[in-house]
């Protein structure tokens, strides 16, 4: 049984990190059942508001007064416009922002960049998109968290899916620049092989082959990077690139 990170019995530093995030509004893009439904439950469970989306609007299993489900597909950017209008009508100012976006292959292909396309607009522009939408709601400043992969996954990926999460680094480097006069930080999470059930909506990594014995991150272990990179706990870091592996 994955162990619970968030004890009733609060200690000083959870303490501060549930004031810093009480009350926020966060958006999480890309919402199955793995890690995007762990960053959920943790910031609902830490006071923040969350209106979270996907392709498919499938049921999570998260009812909460302070939960929206939404449906829509981040890369085309007339759906994440009309989810920004959603939000909008509950709220005006949006602080946070995950987006867990995600689409994994095998090395097998022998046709090697035939669906660099299609990988990049599903791992990059569909942050690109989400964030150039929602950064805009952020007025007093905010966070924003991309997710990439483990670079230890990419030795037996295709060599889209290595290209395009490589990309993800690059564009947060790229934006935590361009976004730092606005008070918004950005920074990344690089999972290693991800537990989640096999039919979540986000294509979380699953194992390659030969990757090892050593098991693989929970979603917990996940949302608890997130939460910190979220929370004003994480406020003297931005553009940076942390890695969630158990060294695979």
């Amino acid at each position: 049984m994955e162990k619970n990170f968030y004890h009733p019995s609060h200690t000083y530093l959870m303490d501060l990190l549930r004031k810093s995030l009480e009350g926020k509004v966060g958006i999480v893009a890309g919402v199955g059942m793995g890690q995007g439904k762990a960053v959920v439950k943790a910031l609902l469970d830490n006071g923040a508001k969350v209106f979270a989306f996907s392709r498919t609007q499938k049921d999570i299993g998260i009812t909460d007064r302070n939960f929206k489900m939404l449906k829509g597909d981040s890369t085309v950017k007339e759906d994440v416009l009309r989810i920004a209008g959603e939000v909008a009508r509950d709220e005006e100012i949006v602080d946070l922002l995950y987006n867990n976006h995600g689409f994994f292959s095998s090395g097998d292909s022998t046709e090697f960049g035939s669906a660099l396309p299609t990988f990049f607009s599903r791992n990059v522009m569909g942050s690109v998109n989400t964030i150039n939408v929602f950064h805009k709601m952020m007025k007093r400043g905010g966070s924003i968290v991309n997710v990439g992969a483990s670079r230890s996954i990419f030795r037996k990926s295709s060599l889209e899916y290595a290209v395009s999460k490589y990309s993800v680094e690059e564009m947060t480097l790229k934006f935590s620049s361009i976004l730092m006069g606005k008070n918004i930080r950005v920074n990344a999470i690089l999972p290693g092989n991800v537990d989640s059930s096999p039919d979540t909506d986000v294509s979380v990594q699953q194992t390659p082959k030969g990757a090892g014995d050593k098991r693989n991150v929970t979603p917990t272990e996940v949302a608890n990077v997130a939460l910190f990179l979220l929370s004003d706990m994480s406020s003297g870091i931005t553009g940076q690139c942390i890695t969630v592996d158990r060294e695979m």
